[in-house]
């Protein structure tokens, strides 16, 4: 009985130590090393007009390190798949296929631009992100500030299990401002887990939705392995609901 209880409390006290150990989340990526990500999102709007949208999206980030303080990335969109459900009309569209009907066509030229070029963008190593770039696809194809779901803005300082921090972005498209509060919740087999909780507000500051959900980040290179989020936002009458699943493959 001693013996199990001696076993019992070194492994407490074991945990309790690692939960104090306070680690500087600074990002470390391969350089040149292409990582593959496969992003699914599941779009449903409830209002005037009800839609229901799955899209699968397949992307290659490549960081490349520019000093002591900055990374360049580049993203390059390899395929696309949507569904679409607008009640009285349906239509799919995959990139991996040739075009047949006129619906298809049509979205083939809508995304023939997101395809053919390259995402760029800059970031510090807490994962700030500037100067994002995306030569001829429109801001209704593709919001800028979407990069900001592919990873978490770290403190600068060194955080243990428990702790939280604040960071902010402003989702242009959709003119919110997310204000995030992220909690670094345990060391996992995969990695670390964040949590993320976070509160939508329009350009008044009164709060139109939430997103909240969880990153699992590499345990040496801090970049994104795995997230998930659910995102739920009221405007303009219409109640939309996004859950958004990205992996690296």
């Amino acid at each position: 009985m001693k013996k199990t209880f001696s076993t019992l409390f070194i492994a407490f006290m074991a945990f309790g130590s690692f939960a104090q150990q306070k680690v500087l989340f600074k990002l470390a990526p391969e350089n040149n090393k292409p990582i593959k990500y496969e992003m699914i999102n599941k779009m449903d709007i409830d209002g005037p007009q009800t839609l229901i949208m799955d899209m699968i999206m397949h992307m290659d980030l490549t960081y490349v390190e520019t000093g002591d303080t900055s990374i360049n990335v580049s993203g390059k969109y390899s395929y696309a798949k949507v569904d679409l459900d607008a009640g009285m009309m349906t239509a799919s569209y995959d990139s991996s296929k040739e075009p047949t009907t006129d619906m298809e066509k049509m979205f083939a030229q809508q995304f023939k631009p997101l395809l053919e070029n390259t995402l760029t963008y800059s970031m510090n190593k807490f994962g700030k992100i500037n100067d994002v770039d995306f030569p001829n696809v429109s801001d209704q194809l593709f919001d800028k500030s979407s990069v900001n779901s592919f990873g978490v803005t770290y403190p600068t300082n060194p955080i243990a299990v428990g702790d939280s921090w604040t960071s902010e972005n402003t989702m242009e498209q959709m003119g919110v401002k997310a204000k995030g509060k992220y909690t670094l919740v345990e060391k996992t087999a995969a990695g670390y887990k964040i949590d993320s909780d976070v509160i939508l507000e329009d350009a008044s500051g009164t709060s139109v939705g939430t997103s909240k959900g969880h990153f699992i980040v590499h345990p040496k290179s801090f970049i994104t392995v795995s997230s998930s989020t659910v995102t739920s936002i009221e405007m303009q009458g219409a109640s939309i609901k996004t859950t958004t699943e990205l992996k690296s493959m």
